[in-house]
């Protein structure tokens, strides 16, 4: 019988290697992904602000109460504040409704829980307060009025829910399906380039898991998207 040894020492190593350049890759991605899961969630609360500003900008009627007197889409007059957080896997973004430390024209009461209030549509009762009447002013006009004033819809009715809706609309639809795709979110992490142009010259190191670690988080540097 003839026959031949065939030796695969290094064909087993590179497979080895190959193992291992995959291993370091995914292990680092699976360690990664809330990091990435909440530099969206934080992303997106930076857009969300742009976002409502320009949309209460262009639509003051509907948004004013969400903002401080007289500072409808001004960053600096927001009554209202997200923040993020972590559950499992996944990213939670809640909004909540600041207080008013201005007063309203024409007054000197502050109307602290306006933004909650007037998003609400929560009935508003004014009463006399050391005194025998009420007065306010209506285009220039001067009026007195002894008892109560109930005001139904504080704010006018286009504000009733309106934040909310703006908020949903945001994220079911605008951040995930425009945003996201207009800065190549999705077309970046579908294309781990990172991890072929690693993968000839891992496989022919024995440090090839430690290669694939900096593959994956070069991949996700680069990924658009986490300002922060």
């Amino acid at each position: 019988m003839i026959t031949a040894k065939i030796n695969v020492n290094n064909v087993s190593q590179v497979l080895k290697n190959v193992v291992q350049y995959t291993d370091g890759f995914t292990t680092e991605l699976k360690r990664n992904q809330k990091k990435i899961t909440k530099n969206i969630a934080d992303e997106s609360i930076d857009v969300f602000y742009d976002y409502l500003d320009g949309l209460a900008r262009s639509h003051p009627g509907m948004l004013h109460h969400v903002y401080e007197w007289g500072q409808v889409g001004n960053p600096g007059g927001r009554l209202f504040e997200l923040t993020s957080a972590l559950k499992g896997n996944n990213a939670l973004v809640s909004a909540e409704f600041l207080y008013s430390d201005t007063t309203p024209p024409n007054s000197d009461q502050e109307f602290f829980d306006k933004a909650r209030v007037m998003e609400e549509g929560i009935e508003v009762v004014i009463n006399e307060v050391n005194a025998k009447a009420l007065f306010f002013e209506v285009d220039g006009e001067e009026f007195f009025r002894s008892g109560p004033i109930v005001i139904a819809n504080p704010g006018g009715a286009a504000t009733r829910g309106s934040f909310v809706r703006a908020f949903n609309e945001f994220y079911g639809i605008y951040f995930t399906n425009v945003y996201l795709d207009s800065i190549g979110f999705y077309k970046h992490f579908s294309n781990p380039k990172e991890y072929s142009n690693k993968f000839r010259s891992a496989a022919k190191n024995r440090n090839a898991r430690s290669i694939g670690k900096q593959a994956a988080l070069s991949w996700i540097v680069k990924g658009p998207g986490g300002r922060r």
